[in-house]
């Protein structure tokens, strides 16, 4: 490592985030319409930080990560508003050969198959040599030198003979380890972990997770970590942010996301998988009906149809996301990062915890010109037939329907100190 140096990179100015996404809007054009897949979404992410990007399946987040990467599918998929700043530059405004020159070297992401990431004809070699002669002048001989150190790094045994071999010849965790050494090659400013660990047993999920944090704590890198394990969430972030239909809907610190859930989709994320620390019995509590159809322009709030907190107001008016405690200066990296929520009847800390409204006399407001229904009771709206009618987003681009959470939680929900 020590014969390795990363280019100089230009200082940033005190106090500024390393990246900040400011009012990011994605859509796919299609034949078959419009998908309305990143609605607007601000947030920031500072050095050495870790962001954890949570939601079902089709909310959003691995398009917003291919956003900031600049790898949206060509011609349906384009950013049509809002910026991405990175290191005081718009990546947005940027032409495609100044992106690519910071792919890899200052911008890296790990992808969620590393089998259709690396490319089955060449040898993990020629791949990681490619990579670091891509963007740095050393001969191949050096190159060689590195990529042997980096399968050592992240723990490959017998580096020499490994190097030769060809990807179908590793299992998934070794492919994914590779994938890792290929991201952190160049020791970029922010990795992208897109679901690092999807379809790895358990054991292997813990190792690959811990690799990423130990050798980003040792880099300093910046990461976004995309899951939908609120275990990993807790055990590997400082900073949450919730997403739901294209929409942030909740942020702030790990601590206080866990500690104190108040948006009504993310207390019934939370309720939706086991804990092993509660000392009673009891039934998961699912969120019923389905994700909204992205096809269809927003109106209101998206999660209006699937929630039991749901007014008049939130079938027409899709709350802003502004300070849990109102007033409250927004800061939005580091520990003591702005709790913040998009919600008009936000759940009591009580109710929080029961999963469920617990005011005497309060009835979820049915849809305009509908008759009542139960709580959380979602078919019966416009929206719910609508998504029950065409497939979702995540359906029409192959990744199936929206789940909660994927692997075992960790023992307790609560997430480490800060760092």
């Amino acid at each position: 490592m020590t014969a390795f140096r990363p280019a100089e990179r230009p200082a940033m100015a005190a106090g500024s985030p390393l990246l900040s996404v400011e009012d990011l809007v994605v859509r796919f054009r299609t034949h078959d319409g419009t998908v309305y897949a990143v609605n607007g979404i601000t947030f920031a992410v500072a050095e050495r930080e870790t962001l954890g990007l949570v939601g079902e399946s089709g909310c959003g987040k691995s398009v917003t990560s291919l956003a900031i990467m600049r790898l949206l599918a060509k011609p349906a998929g384009r950013i049509e508003g809002g910026r991405v700043v990175f290191e005081g530059r718009d990546l947005v405004a940027l032409r495609d050969d100044e992106v690519r020159d910071l792919r890899g070297r200052e911008l890296a992401m790990i992808f969620q198959d590393p089998m259709t990431s690396l490319n089955p004809v060449l040898t993990i070699e020629e791949q990681l040599v490619e990579t670091l002669q891509a963007h740095r002048r050393i001969t191949k001989e050096k190159a060689r030198s590195r990529a042997l150190e980096l399968l050592a790094m992240v723990g490959i045994p017998q580096p020499e003979n490994r190097l030769r071999a060809y990807p179908h010849q590793f299992s998934g965790g070794m492919r994914q380890r590779v994938m890792i050494a290929m991201a952190l090659a160049l020791e970029p400013r922010l990795l992208i972990a897109d679901e690092p660990t999807t379809a790895l047993d358990v054991t292997i999920q813990a190792q690959v997770l811990e690799l990423i944090k130990d050798l980003t704590a040792k880099t300093g890198t910046a990461v976004i970590l995309i899951t939908h394990d609120l275990g990993v969430v807790a055990g590997m972030t400082q900073r949450v942010n919730v997403m739901y239909a294209g929409f942030i809907v909740e942020t702030g610190s790990t601590t206080a996301i866990f500690e104190r859930p108040s948006h009504p989709y993310t207390v019934g994320l939370l309720h939706s998988i086991p804990r092993l620390d509660e000392s009673e019995d009891g039934d998961l509590i699912p969120i019923e009906g389905t994700p909204p159809n992205q096809r269809q322009a927003p109106v209101g709030c998206p999660f209006a149809p699937r929630c039991a907190w749901r007014e008049a107001r939130c079938w027409t008016d899709n709350p802003a996301i502004v300070a849990l405690s109102a007033g409250e200066a927004i800061v939005r990296t580091g520990p003591n990062a702005t709790h913040q929520i998009a919600c008009h009847n936000p759940p009591t800390a009580d109710e929080a915890a029961a999963g469920r409204p617990l005011r005497r006399g309060f009835r979820a407001a049915p849809a305009p010109g509908g008759s009542a229904h139960d709580a959380l009771d979602g078919l019966d709206t416009p929206a719910g037939i609508g998504a029950l009618e065409s497939a979702s987003v995540a359906e029409s681009l192959g990744s199936g329907p929206g789940g909660s959470s994927a692997g075992p939680p960790l023992e307790s929900f609560r997430p480490e100190a800060d760092a």
